[in-house]
């Protein structure tokens, strides 16, 4: 079951949806959250290991933390 789903059936959002990228080579860690009072474990990327792709198939450098969605990626 995908973040997203599992996200409707508990009816609450713990990320945003867009923009949404692909990953040649990404590390993936588990991340600790809570939803209503339960804990739960998210995947959340690391770092960065190869070419990553926007929707639309375009070539993007992405960074692990930023300020506001746009600046994740450039």
């Amino acid at each position: 079951m995908s973040l997203k789903i599992e996200q409707c059936l508990e009816n609450v959002q713990i990320t945003e949806r867009q923009p949404r990228v692909y990953s040649t080579g990404v590390y993936l860690v588990p991340m600790k959250i809570q939803v209503r009072g339960k804990d739960k474990f998210v995947w959340v990327a690391d770092d960065f290991n190869d070419d990553t792709f926007d929707s639309n198939g375009n070539n993007i450098s992405t960074r692990i933390i930023a300020d506001t969605i746009k600046d994740l990626y450039g």
